[in-house]
């Protein structure tokens, strides 16, 4: 599902911690907060990323010293581009954190089973891949908990993290979330374009953007998407000769200082 900025099929602009400028009055202070979210989409800054990390509204990025970042790849599984996700992150020796849809891990658990069998994290995006921003309480909470199921019934372990669909929530959304235990996780860096059609721009876009803590958010699920790989490989590639190591998102959320 598109985030903020991105180019893909429904892609719209993402909210979240902006959820309550409609207390702002007038019309040009709410201009001013719409201008403010649309640069922050469009070019992410790091500064954006170290304002977020001091609230725990959710996890945007992670305040560490450690040459660390999380990878994180949504709307999976989907064969074979799951599996091909797998064998770079094998060949690189690195973990990556897979937010998968119930509907898609119901059907392929297999592909479930094998990324949580390597020592990657499975994290909870939702049934369907539609913006979670259009769901009733009731809907949100049984989407979750389906996937929750789906995920547990292929790996014999539930998800603690959360990522709404589209990254779009309401408020009711995450005192739902937090009432059944669970973690809202969102990310620093998306790349535009979830097609990937231009990787050497993507690369550069992210590799600008790196930081210690940093959350990457990739996306599979589809065969036009299928470009990822390559974005992927040339990432850890350059991560690597970085010194960064790539960990599951709860483990840096475990190293945070």
């Amino acid at each position: 599902m598109p985030w903020p900025g991105q180019h893909g099929q429904g892609a719209r602009p993402r909210v979240g911690t902006l959820a309550g400028a409609g207390t702002l009055s007038g019309v040009g202070a709410m201009a001013g907060v719409g201008a403010v979210a649309a640069h922050v989409a469009l070019n992410q800054p790091p500064w954006a990323a170290r304002l977020l990390e001091g609230q725990d509204l959710a996890v945007f990025s992670v305040r560490t010293q450690a040459r660390a970042v999380a990878i994180t790849i949504d709307d999976g599984p989907h064969e074979p581009l799951t599996g091909r996700l797998l064998d770079v992150l094998a060949r690189h020796r690195a973990l990556a954190t897979f937010f998968v849809l119930g509907s898609q891990a119901a059907v392929n658990p297999a592909s479930v089973a094998a990324a949580h069998g390597a020592g990657h994290e499975i994290g909870n995006h939702g049934w369907l891949d539609r913006p979670a921003v259009l769901l009733s309480r009731a809907e949100f909470r049984d989407d979750a908990t389906r996937t929750a199921a789906a995920v547990a019934s292929a790996t014999g372990t539930p998800p603690r993290l959360v990522r709404p669909g589209s990254g779009w929530f309401r408020p009711g959304h995450l005192h739902d979330l937090r009432r059944m235990g669970w973690t809202l996780a969102l990310g620093s860096i998306a790349p535009h374009d979830l097609e990937v059609a231009d990787v050497d721009r993507e690369l550069a876009f992210v590799v600008d953007r790196i930081r210690p803590g940093a959350v990457v958010v990739l996306h599979e699920g589809r065969p036009e998407r299928a470009r990822v790989v390559d974005l992927l490989d040339r990432l850890l590639d350059e991560l690597d000769r970085r010194g960064y190591a790539a960990v599951t998102l709860s483990r840096l959320v475990e190293d945070r200082t």
